[in-house]
C-alpha cells in the first residue's frame, strides 16, 4: 500500500483528505517540521504540501526534503496561488488549488504514483 503523507497546519482539512485517501496508508503533520520528521521516518511515496504554515512552511520543508532525497515527489496545495510560483521552483511537481475536489485529488496522486 502506498503512503501519502499529508502536511496542513488546519486540522479539518487534514481529516478530510485522510478520508478522501482511504485506500491509502496516511500519514499526517501539522507543519513542515513536522514533515521533514515523517518523511525521513515513514518514507511516503507523496507529499501533500501546504505552503502558509506555522513553525516552518512548506516552501522551507520541500527544499529541505528534497536536499535529503532529490527523488520525493511533492504536490503543493494551498489557496493562496499567488505563492505557487515559489514552491515549483524549489520543485514541488504541482500545485492543486484549495478547494478542490477528490476526483482531481486522486487523480493527481495517482498520476505521480503511476497507478491505474
Amino acid at each position: 500500500m502506498k503512503t501519502i503523507l499529508i502536511v496542513d497546519d488546519n486540522d479539518d482539512l487534514r481529516l478530510i483528505m485522510k478520508l478522501m485517501l482511504n485506500e491509502f496508508n496516511v500519514k499526517e503533520a501539522e507543519n513542515g517540521e513536522k514533515a521533514i520528521e515523517s518523511f525521513l521516518k515513514n518514507e511516503p511515496d507523496l507529499i501533500l504540501m501546504d505552503i502558509l504554515m506555522p513553525v516552518m512552511d512548506g516552501i522551507e520543508a520541500t527544499v529541505k526534503i528534497l536536499e535529503k532525497n532529490p527523488e520525493a515527489k511533492i504536490i503543493a496545495i494551498t489557496a493562496y496561488s499567488s505563492r505557487a510560483s515559489e514552491i515549483l521552483n524549489v520543485g514541488a511537481l504541482e500545485v492543486l488549488k484549495k478547494p478542490f475536489k477528490k476526483l482531481d485529488l486522486i487523480n493527481k496522486i495517482y498520476k505521480y504514483l503511476n497507478l491505474n
